[in-house]
Formats: C-alpha cells, sequence, structure tokens
C-alpha cells in the first residue's frame, strides 16, 4: 500500500485533530476536493463505439497500445477534471491520445473491455491485453499485473478481454498515464479489427 501523500490525507488530519490550536488555513481548497473524491470518487472513460472500427496492425514481438479512435468512433465518454489554486486536479479522458490522465494522488480501480475481430494471416495465435501506466511520461509499467488472454484459431474469430484491478498513483510526480495494449504470440505481423471497447478509472481512496 503506498505511503499517504501531501494530497492524500489520512482522517486525523482531515478531520483537524492534528492542528495545534485549531490552526487556520491548514486544509486547502484541493485537500477537500481530495477527500470527497475519495467518498464519491473520481472518474474518466473512454471507448470506441465501432462494429468493425478499424484495423490495428500488430507487428510479431511488440506491445502496441490500442487505438481507441480507429474508424471514427472513439468518443471521451466522462471525465472529471479541473483547477484548484493553478493546479490541475481529478481526470482527463482522452481517447485521442488513447489514455486517461490522472492528476490525482490515491487508489484507482481500472475497468477495461475489448472486443476484437482476428485478420489473420496466420492461426491459432495467443492475443494478450494488459493495462499499462507512466509516471508523468516515463516509461511504461505493467504493474501490477492487469491482463487477459485469448487463443484464436481461425480468421473472423472474435475475442473479448476484460482486465479490472487497482493501481496507486501517490507516488506520481504530477500525473498518472493509464492505456492498454495488445501483442501476440505469433512470429509475424497481425492485424485486428477493434469491435467495441471502453477504458474507464475511478476513485476509491
Amino acid at each position: 500500500m503506498g505511503t499517504p501523500t501531501a494530497l492524500r490525507k489520512e482522517r486525523s488530519v482531515l478531520t483537524g485533530t492534528s492542528f495545534a490550536d485549531n490552526t487556520t488555513g491548514a486544509i486547502t481548497a484541493q485537500m477537500v476536493r481530495q477527500f470527497t473524491e475519495s467518498g464519491m470518487g473520481g472518474y474518466g472513460c473512454i471507448n470506441n463505439a465501432g462494429v468493425g472500427g478499424g484495423a490495428l496492425t500488430v507487428a510479431a514481438s511488440t506491445t502496441v497500445t490500442i487505438d481507441w479512435s480507429l474508424g471514427s468512433s472513439g468518443s471521451d465518454v466522462a471525465e472529471d477534471t479541473g483547477s484548484v489554486s493553478s493546479t490541475t486536479v481529478g481526470t482527463d479522458a482522452d481517447y485521442l491520445s488513447d489514455q486517461i490522465r490522472i492528476y490525482d494522488k490515491g487508489f484507482f480501480v481500472v475497468n477495461c473491455n475489448l472486443s476484437m475481430r482476428q485478420i489473420a494471416a496466420s492461426t491459432n495465435i495467443i492475443w494478450t491485453t494488459m493495462i499499462s501506466t507512466d509516471n508523468t511520461g516515463g516509461s511504461t509499467t505493467d504493474s501490477p499485473t492487469l491482463k487477459s488472454i485469448q487463443y484464436l484459431g481461425n480468421a473472423n474469430d472474435v475475442g473479448n478481454f476484460n482486465m479490472c484491478g487497482i493501481i496507486d498513483t501517490t507516488a506520481h510526480t504530477t500525473y498518472t498515464d493509464v492505456y492498454a495494449r495488445i501483442l501476440h504470440g505469433d512470429g509475424s505481423s497481425q492485424t485486428i479489427d477493434i469491435w467495441y471497447g471502453q477504458l474507464m478509472v475511478y476513485r476509491v481512496g
């Protein structure tokens, strides 16, 4: 479990019990927002709402980010972002960049479902999808491991992937980017059609 940060206060701090003589100005507007979000949830969601939304080529031994804008079927479903004391807070849904950006430090549930059709040059292919993150544009990490696997035997087979878990953003510098990626175990490039999908986050702590 991550260590509480300046923006993720413990109950004793938020209730003022640790402030000597009821010190004024100790709780900022941003802290109040963070505390409120812990109860009601900060959120963000992007999707692709098309059947045969567009082809995505995945080269051998390469992990590719899911392109939510394929077939002009992507959209930003919902987001909760704003500014407090000149600091960006909340979550920013950005399907054109294939990601959700989390500015708040806390704990978030990530849920992703993805349907795809295999346009296979080969058959009997193992596909792996995963949730990936980075800290303020840094290196990509797949930890904690949120992955799903499908074995598709023939061209035009359809696979459904589901991933859900909790990520800890308390250690990020400015923001955490969340995105979905895919790879396969075949020795040559393969192509898929995105048939619906959604990536969402919401705060739980």
